[in-house]
């Protein structure tokens, strides 16, 4: 999936991504967390989902 060209939508910590948005996704992931931290930082979501994208162009 991460091969071909991708368009990552953030939302925000508190409220995510808008349900519009959502539904126009061909793709919902989320970042699952342990521990008794709510979110992460979104610089963090966003750094670890492109780190993976960048893995999966190296391949």
């Amino acid at each position: 999936m991460l091969a071909r060209p991708t368009a990552w939508l953030f939302g925000n910590e508190a409220w995510g991504l808008p349900e519009e948005l959502r539904a126009a996704a061909d793709h919902v992931v989320s970042i699952p967390i342990y521990g008794g931290a709510e979110s992460l930082n979104l610089s963090t979501a966003a750094a670890l989902c492109l780190y993976a994208s960048a893995r999966a162009h190296r391949r």
